[in-house]
């Protein structure tokens, strides 16, 4: 059962195969001990020149604050099957996050439902209303065939996005129910936890790297507030609750270099 940060767009089959797999791990990682799954590792990383990446931390961990230092060695939690690299936090600190998830992931999950009640029809909209501009346009001009060509294409396009909506809608009960055994098999193992809750997250974020977070979407100059608002809703950018859980990189990664290990 492994992770990748790269942004691969996942099939369905797939989401749901990673959120049974992982559901089902929680027994087989029933009396696996921490130690013999996870590892403390300091590493460097590369650029794409070969250059050393130099980090502001504050007390171990990324900061922005005006109160830092810079450092080329990070510490990361490594899982020792897959070499994935996750946060380097205290056992008791990931516990009370998963505590916190359990929490608040039913919320999520039908916030997500909500969400995608209001997007799908919106979308759709969107889509007719340039549908019915491009098409008038090439009518005007005298252009029937491609306008009923781009009326065709627009269709198709709003055929596939209710179905996706309604896909989203039908899974989140569904992923929100394996997030939520996660979360609380992660209050009493939290590493073991965290993996599994961040594998069913990503699965049902359809792959999309934490990266491209809702959260970390740059400033569009040019765009009035409406404009953005649009394409934000199409974009369908993904909304990571347990953002921090995410695996950050793979010590087999050719510019990571593996400084030390230690146990937890």
């Amino acid at each position: 059962m492994t992770t990748s940060i790269q942004n691969q767009p996942l099939s369905l089959p797939t989401q749901f195969q990673q959120l049974f797999s992982s559901v089902g791990s929680i027994l087989t990682s029933l009396c696996e001990k921490t130690d013999s799954a996870f590892r403390r590792v300091h590493v460097m990383k590369r650029d794409e020149n070969g250059n050393t990446r130099l980090f502001d931390v504050r007390d171990g961990h990324t900061s922005t604050t005006s109160e830092r230092r810079q450092t080329a060695v990070i510490t990361y939690v490594e899982d020792i099957k897959t070499g994935e690299m996750t946060l380097d936090e205290p056992h008791y600190v990931i516990s009370f996050k998963c505590f916190l998830i359990a929490l608040g992931m039913p919320f999520y999950a039908f916030g997500k439902m909500a969400w995608y009640t209001f997007k799908t029809p919106f979308e759709i909209t969107a889509i007719a209303t340039q549908a019915i501009i491009e098409a008038g346009r090439q009518f005007g001009y005298g252009r029937f065939y491609q306008g009923f060509a781009e009326l065709r294409k627009r269709i198709s396009i709003s055929s596939e996005k209710l179905g996706y909506g309604l896909v989203e809608i039908v899974k989140a009960p569904l992923f929100g129910l394996g997030g939520v055994l996660a979360a609380l098999y992660g209050v009493v193992k939290p590493y073991h936890g965290r993996k599994i809750e961040a594998i069913i997250e990503r699965a049902w974020q359809n792959g999309a790297s934490y990266k491209e977070d809702l959260r970390q979407v740059p400033a569009r100059p040019g765009e009035n507030c409406w404009e953005a608002f649009v394409k934000d809703v199409i974009d369908a950018h993904p909304f990571y609750l347990a953002h921090c859980f995410q695996v950050r990189g793979n010590i087999r990664d050719a510019n990571i270099v593996v400084v030390q290990r230690s146990p937890l």
